[in-house]
């Protein structure tokens, strides 16, 4: 990884990535990070970004957007499945303490603490993601159970994974796996998912029968629970 500084963007990062087959242009924390084919020089980048210049001007006002969406307090109360995240303020220095009081996870902060600061930000994500994903592996199996009852449907089993890009995934062996990242989704985004791995149980596809069946499942609603899970925002 390389960096460089940019008149308008100020600092750009790019990463070069063998297996990439064209730059691809992202914002991460308020930074521009561009992924780069091996073989593409300094100067080609810089005449990348002048070509898309003002695409990526909306891209980094949208980075800035939702990083103003991600800042979080003292005080706040985050909406996850089955309960909520209380942020509080608490007495010991330097460090999160976690606890649950009945649905709702209790984050004592440290006196002072930055919650939007990258390093803060991570201490804390990790602290959050590990309580989840306990509870995930109670609430979420229960939940594929009730809907997979409602539709009709029969998985073999599921279990709890860690991924964040794919939420769900199922086998030839109608096997279903639930990312715990669902726990940071309201319920109906929740079934939404759900619904998608299930019908996956009949069609290993995306082609039109399978969209025909999983709306099924979301009682008409696949195209606007799809858009709406693809503009959330993960705060952690």
């Amino acid at each position: 990884m390389y960096e460089f500084r940019d008149a308008e963007f100020g600092l750009v990062r790019v990463r070069v990535d063998s297996r990439a087959r064209r730059l691809i242009f992202r914002v991460k924390e308020g930074v521009m990070v561009i992924t780069s084919p091996a073989g593409y020089s300094l100067e080609q980048v810089r005449r990348s970004v002048d070509e898309y210049r003002g695409r990526l001007r909306r891209l980094m006002a949208r980075g800035e957007a939702v990083q103003e969406r991600c800042r979080l307090s003292v005080g706040d109360r985050i909406p996850c499945y089955g309960g909520d995240i209380a942020l509080v303020a608490g007495v010991v220095r330097d460090r999160f303490l976690f606890r649950y009081e009945g649905d709702s996870l209790q984050v004592l902060c440290p006196p002072g603490a930055d919650l939007n600061d990258p390093r803060v930000r991570k201490r804390l994500a990790q602290g959050v993601c590990r309580l989840l994903y306990r509870r995930a592996q109670e609430l979420l199996p229960r939940r594929l159970a009730q809907v997979a009852c409602r539709v009709g449907a029969e998985p073999r089993a599921v279990s709890i994974g860690r991924g964040r890009r794919k939420l769900g995934h199922c086998t030839r062996s109608r096997e279903i796996q639930l990312s715990f990242y669902l726990m940071f989704l309201p319920e109906p985004l929740v079934d939404y998912v759900i619904c998608h791995e299930l019908a996956h149980l009949q069609q290993m596809n995306h082609g039109p029968r399978f969209h025909d069946l999983c709306n099924r499942y979301c009682g008409g609603q696949e195209l606007a629970l799809r858009k709406q899970l693809r503009a959330f925002t993960f705060l952690f």
